[in-house]
Order: C-alpha cells, then sequence, then structure tokens
C-alpha cells in the first residue's frame, strides 16, 4: 500500500511497516512558486521562462497551459528525516509519539 502529501498517520503506518512509502510535495516550494507567479499575473506581465518548467493539459479546451511543477519526493524509514522532519511539514515528536516511539529509534527518525 501506498499513500500521498505525507500526512502523519500514513508516516506512522509507513516506519510500522504496514505501509511501503508516500509521495511528499514541499508545501513552501509550491507556496513559492504560486506567489511568484502571481505577482507575474498581478502585473499583466508574462511570466520568466525560466519560472514555468511545463506545461498541464486543459482537457476542456484541449489546449497546453504553461505550469509550474514541483517534484515530488518518495518517502520511506529512509528518507523520513531527511524530508517531511527536516522541512518541518510533521514534527517527529508527532510521528514517535506512543507506540511508533521504537519504530523512530530504530530509522533515526529524531
Amino acid at each position: 500500500m501506498t499513500g500521498q502529501d505525507a500526512t502523519l498517520v500514513g508516516l506512522q503506518n509507513i516506519i510500522s511497516g504496514y505501509q511501503c512509502g508516500t509521495v511528499y510535495k514541499p508545501v513552501f516550494l509550491e507556496a513559492q512558486a504560486a506567489a511568484a507567479l502571481a505577482m507575474y499575473l498581478r502585473a499583466g506581465v508574462t511570466p520568466p521562462k525560466t519560472l514555468i518548467n511545463g506545461t498541464t493539459q486543459d482537457t476542456v479546451n484541449n489546449i497546453a497551459v504553461p505550469s509550474i511543477l514541483e517534484t515530488p519526493e518518495w518517502v520511506t524509514p529512509a528518507n523520513m528525516e531527511k524530508t517531511v522532519v527536516h522541512d518541518k511539514f510533521v514534527p517527529a515528536s508527532q510521528i514517535c509519539a506512543g507506540g511508533f516511539a521504537a519504530d523512530c529509534t530504530k530509522y533515526k527518525i529524531h
């Protein structure tokens, strides 16, 4: 079983062996990209090509829409500390609460 969005329960399922991983998209990168894009759009200026890194298909109008695409990360016990915990997306104190403390020790999540 896998998951998406690195929820607390999903992360605890991963370290306890009930889930193999989850997709994590650093929210601060998404917010940063959205804010940058909003400034250009509000000013009525075309965003620079260095900001736009892909397209998303508009299936209603059948056109490719210029987009800012962030790269998701696959989170497992091996990189949980370096991703969601490091980014303060979910604190180790919450992941490691209660019966998950031994799993956190095993995977060096603190």
